[in-house]
């Protein structure tokens, strides 16, 4: 679901103002913090900080936000689910086999040009 919003000035601040219906549809987000990442040229993700949470230990809130849409597309359309291929399974599974992972390996930084 989209919502639209316009730039304007509250105060000495710029901010966002955006339609009601959303607040309606989403009201864990009419009061607290929140974060504003830049996630593309003009693409921003909006993320709920809970008050309740050290800084520290909330999630990417680009993959929280994947993952809520996920879970939202698999409940409201439960026959698009599909079991995995027994035979794709396979092919993965051949594909990585002897590839050593480490997940605390340091990627480096992601640039967008």
């Amino acid at each position: 679901m989209s919502y639209s919003a316009k730039a304007t000035t509250v105060g000495n601040s710029r901010a966002f103002a955006v339609e009601a219906a959303m607040f309606r549809a989403h009201p864990e987000l009419t009061e607290g913090r929140f974060e504003v990442h830049v996630i593309g040229p003009g693409t921003l993700l909006f993320h709920a900080v809970p008050e309740t949470v050290p800084e520290a230990e909330v999630d990417d809130p680009v993959i929280a936000a994947w993952l809520a849409f996920i879970e939202r597309d698999m409940l409201e359309h439960p026959d698009s689910l599909r079991p995995f291929d027994p035979e794709l399974v396979r092919e993965a599974r051949e594909l990585v086999k002897g590839i050593a992972v480490d997940l605390d390996e340091d990627l480096g930084d992601v640039t967008l040009p």
